[in-house]
């Protein structure tokens, strides 16, 4: 079964997975990817203004896939 890791980043700060999961399909791997980031916004976003997140998914070949979320308060004009 193939082994994938799931890096973060959050605006600059990278944190490379060093254990990584075995996922038997890319099917699969993009639903992991997608749950992780609702899990990872979750977590960092209350307090925020402006963050880009992502999940950067790598088999033992290179990247596979990406998935990022950019999250952004404006506020109105007040009239």
């Amino acid at each position: 079964m193939p082994h994938y890791y799931f890096d973060t980043r959050d605006n600059d700060r990278f944190v490379p997975d060093e254990i990584g999961v075995e996922i038997a399909t890319l099917a699969k791997v993009k639903r992991a990817a997608s749950e992780a980031m609702a899990d990872f916004a979750k977590d960092v976003l209350p307090g925020s203004v402006v963050r880009t997140l992502s999940i950067e998914v790598r088999d033992g070949c290179g990247p596979v896939l990406r998935v990022v979320l950019r999250f952004e308060i404006v506020h109105a004009a007040v009239h």
